[in-house]
């Protein structure tokens, strides 16, 4: 008897405890999203993937439908979800709700299902959107908003102070997300444009505690406006050396002040002299800056300490007279040897350039910079084969220029009387050679016989 009821004791406890494990694994089966998951707020649980999925969809459509404000004070951008095909990725969406508490191990979905039912569990929409065409439009607005700041200095014209002004600069890294947001929240109906202020290194204090007024030397070089890529790369660098004071002794570095010649700094692709040719490259006109302020130098008796010339002749200044720079690798550098501080000016005036040096006194001295020994070094005539060209046939296919070999000189005076001659460099360039093609191809009535 007794053994009876320990057995049908053993049989109930059994029982019991299979009901108690259907208990506990038996949400792993159910036919819904578990209780307390969110999607962008609304409770989905107990809906199934379908229901979900229509939900997702009806909002989906009303926020295709809408238009944000991108702004930064007055000024104002629109953007659509079309503009960047933005969507929202419904399958994504309902596959991140139903799966939560579905996967891993029994014992990570069992907790899961537990998190969610008595903490909650929220899951933004997921959306997809095209990168490259949200990159073309943060491009248009950061030109719009962007711009440097500007030293005070000293104006070319009129010798009077020209105030300082505050730049600002986009936070493009900021700014894409927000968009992306926007365009997502039915609540959002625009994005303040993320802005950085910057500041200019020199203020019209800063002048007039320096006692900088007179003009040292000047010297001026032209370009084609119409190269708007090339004329922004030349305002940008005269801008960034523009109010810049060089106090005594001290050097004068164009990379470190103009800086790094990339995209993200403003600077645009325009056609530079790389290994005697010119290509495309961020930076296109640079050497123009660096070549005119390297005349002003010169004319304001400066020591040169670091110059190197193209490897070809410039239409912008005399041979003997340019400086090519390439930022990490050659430089232009100047010390200043006068007794009291130097502001460098830098001036765009439509198709010109004026880059001069201000200092306290005018100087007493004159200076003159003249070429000596110059030799012409004539083009070679390089031939090349041309098969769709028949025999004994010739073309030229690219006309020669001459190289030169010059000497510059630096010569000062005063009152009539030579104070000092000094030998500035010695240059080379390059001659570009005549190519002339030849023909290859044997004529068909030769062939035959």
């Amino acid at each position: 008897m007794r053994g009876k009821i320990l057995l049908c004791l053993a049989g109930l406890l059994m029982i019991a405890v299979s009901l108690a494990g259907w208990n506990l694994v038996k949400p792993l089966y159910g036919s819904s999203v578990y209780a307390g998951i969110a999607v962008e707020g609304v409770e989905v649980g107990g809906r199934s993937r379908a229901e979900v999925a229509q939900l997702i969809q009806v909002w989906r459509q009303e926020q295709l439908a809408k238009a944000i404000d991108i702004y930064y004070g007055d000024t104002v951008f629109k953007i659509d979800a079309q503009s960047i095909d933005f969507d929202f990725d419904i399958e994504a969406t309902v596959d991140e709700a139903w799966n939560y508490g579905r996967r891993g191990s029994l014992w990570e979905k069992l907790k899961n299902i537990y998190i969610a039912g008595h903490q909650g569990y929220r899951i933004p929409v997921k959306v997809k959107y095209n990168e490259s065409k949200l990159e073309q439009l943060v491009e248009v607005w950061r030109e719009s908003i962007e711009r440097p700041p500007r030293n005070a200095a000293l104006s070319l014209l009129t010798g009077g102070v020209v105030p300082q002004e505050q730049g600002r600069k986009l936070e493009v890294e900021v700014l894409r997300p927000l968009v992306v947001q926007a365009l997502k929240k039915p609540d959002v109906s625009g994005v303040a444009l993320p802005v950085t202020p910057l500041y200019p290194a020199i203020t019209v204090s800063d002048i007039q505690r320096t006692g900088i007024r007179e003009m040292l030397s000047n010297y001026s070089t032209r370009f084609n406006s119409q190269d708007v890529n090339r004329s922004t790369n030349i305002k940008l660098a005269a801008n960034k050396i523009n109010g810049h004071i060089v106090y005594p002794g001290q050097a004068f570095s164009f990379n470190e002040v103009v800086g790094p010649r990339e995209k993200n700094y403003g600077f645009k692709e325009a056609m530079e002299l790389v290994d005697g040719e010119l290509v495309p490259g961020i930076g296109g006109g640079i050497c123009q800056v660096s070549s005119t302020l390297y005349n002003a130098v010169l004319l304001a008796d400066l020591a040169i300490t670091e110059r190197y010339n193209h490897s070809k002749p410039l239409g912008y200044v005399p041979l003997g007279r340019d400086a090519t720079v390439v930022f990490g690798v050659l430089d232009f550098k100047f010390t200043n040897t006068a007794k009291s501080p130097v502001m460098i000016i830098a001036e765009v005036n439509g198709d010109q350039l004026v880059v001069g040096l201000f200092g306290r006194e005018r100087p007493a001295a004159a200076v003159e910079v003249i070429s000596l020994e110059q030799r012409i070094i004539p083009p070679e005539v390089v031939k090349k084969q041309d098969a769709t060209m028949y025999l004994g046939e010739t073309k030229v296919d690219k006309q020669g220029k001459p190289g030169y070999e010059i000497t510059t000189v630096r010569v000062v005076r005063s009152a009539g009387r030579e104070l000092k001659r000094e030998i500035l460099s010695k240059d080379q360039y390059l001659p570009d050679h005549t190519i002339v093609k030849f023909g290859t191809q044997i004529p068909s009535f030769v062939a035959e016989h």
